[in-house]
């Protein structure tokens, strides 16, 4: 209703930032519900439901790039690729030993006070002719820098073709000749870590060339809607395109799941107005540290929301106290534990009870151990050094999902939560076996994260029933 009094009523353009892309499709088809026009709105990023794939800045007119403007990407990218294979090459020669020839090249450029490339420098046989040494075989090219390194005090076979001040070199003592070749290797990686840094900043170079020349497409669209809609990563990766179209109005749900940082971020030099929109006793952002989060307990606090932080400080606020989600039975200990206040709508009242069960809400004790995946850490616990599994609970849960289709209950209509990704994996492998369970999309993230799935199985398709951990 906000959206739509500010739509209605003013000339501001408006932002709405969402932390998933779940919550940005339905906040979307919420926006449409109240009679906001589709040709009002763009939804930015690749991904999208089926209604709110029309929003898609790729199916707006005009959003189609130029034959100049193709001629610029295709030269960048050729470009990109040649930057990758040089910094590919020069990753694999930072990451392995300094080669002789890496040592022969650098001297012959190097300014040195005594004639390395000279005194190392095998004479080159007339045509036709190839040295050979001892035992029949061709000198190698390294034959005199192999000489020197090992010690020896003479160039061997070449020390009479070799220049006279070429000798301080071989009567230098071993302590010497090893501080040269550390000095050497030094210099050596030191040019190694220039070149990366100068054809790393060639691809960002060439790879900003790319996103500007996109975001030029975008911004035309942009320009002409009053209403954008991204997730926060959007609003980061097309921040030139939003903050194009000067929106004046930053709206943001589910802003106690949202990092402090993304919130700043979002805000351009044109912003006007904030409204989060959250709940600060629900969830907080994650961190992947556990040491700087809340319960770290170390003062950095960075998984807590600018929401939250507004709230704690008395900024002014208004709570919405009647909830229209829960049967009583279950609102009463939320509001017994956290929300003191809480009242029930009339639409959760007298609801049928669920059928084939004694009661609507149930806990369940029992004394089945649960298994330490020990392979498997739990990211979203810092305290933890592992997942967790119990076999005995997911066919446990696996009968009861069982049990409530027979009862007439269709999967749309079900969700199993849980607090573990070890258990959320299990659920899965077990539930598949006749549901095919859903995952969101943080959740398959952190299973590949975790181990516990592989980037192939999490591009499955999804299926009715839903499983998702807590978090």
């Amino acid at each position: 209703m906000v959206a739509k009094v500010l739509h209605d009523h003013t000339s501001q353009v408006i932002l709405v930032v969402c932390f998933t892309n779940h919550a940005l499709d339905q906040f979307l088809g919420d926006l449409m519900d109240i009679g906001i026009p589709m040709s009002s709105m763009v939804r930015l990023g690749g991904k999208s439901t089926d209604r709110t794939k029309p929003l898609t800045i790729r199916e707006q007119g005009g959003s189609k790039l130029g034959s100049a403007q193709w001629a610029r990407v295709d030269k960048a990218k050729v470009r990109l690729e040649e930057h990758e294979k040089k910094l590919r090459n020069a990753f694999q020669r930072f990451s392995s030993n300094t080669s002789k020839q890496e040592i022969l090249d650098f001297l012959e450029f190097a300014d040195e006070d005594l004639p390395f490339s000279e005194a190392f420098g095998v004479p080159i046989d007339s045509e036709g002719e190839t040295t050979v040494g001892k035992k029949g075989k061709a000198v190698s090219k390294f034959y005199l820098l192999d000489r020197w390194a090992r010690g020896a005090i003479d160039a061997g076979a070449y020390q009479s073709v070799l220049p006279q001040r070429a000798n301080a070199i071989w009567n230098m003592p071993p302590e010497a000749r090893i501080g040269f070749q550390a000095r050497w290797r030094a210099a050596i990686l030191e040019d190694l870590v220039s070149e990366v840094c100068r054809v790393g900043q060639d691809f960002n170079n060439d790879e900003a060339e790319i996103e500007r020349t996109f975001a030029e497409r975008d911004m035309g669209v942009i320009k002409n809607k009053r209403i954008i809609a991204c997730t926060t990563n959007g609003a980061a990766k097309y921040t030139r395109a939003t903050q194009a179209a000067s929106p004046g109005v930053v709206l943001v749900e589910e802003a106690g799941e949202i990092l402090e940082a993304h919130i700043l971020t979002a805000i351009g030099k044109h912003t006007e107005q904030v409204i989060l929109i959250g709940d600060h006793q629900q969830l907080r952002p994650k961190c992947n540290s556990y040491d700087l989060t809340v319960d770290g307990g170390n003062g950095y606090d960075l998984d807590r929301s600018l929401f939250e932080r507004l709230v704690r400080k008395g900024f002014p606020h208004t709570t919405l106290t009647k909830q229209h989600r829960m049967r009583p039975e279950i609102s009463s200990i939320i509001r017994h534990m956290t929300y003191h206040n809480l009242t029930d709508a009339d639409t959760t009242l007298n609801r049928d009870s669920l059928r084939g069960f004694r009661d609507n809400v149930m806990f369940i004790n029992h004394s089945e151990l649960e298994i330490e995946l020990e392979e498997s850490r739990e990211i979203r616990d810092g305290t933890s050094s592992s997942s967790k599994q119990n076999l005995f609970e997911a066919s446990m849960v696996l009968k009861c999902v069982r049990y409530l289709a027979q009862q007439g209950y269709g999967s749309d209509k079900m969700v199993v939560l849980t607090p573990y990704l070890g258990q959320l994996k299990l659920l899965r492998d077990e539930l598949s076996k006749e549901n095919d369970p859903i995952l969101n999309d943080l959740d398959k993230f952190d299973l590949v994260r975790a181990g516990l799935l592989s980037p192939i199985a999490s591009k499955a398709p999804k299926s009715p029933l839903r499983i998702s951990t807590i978090g």
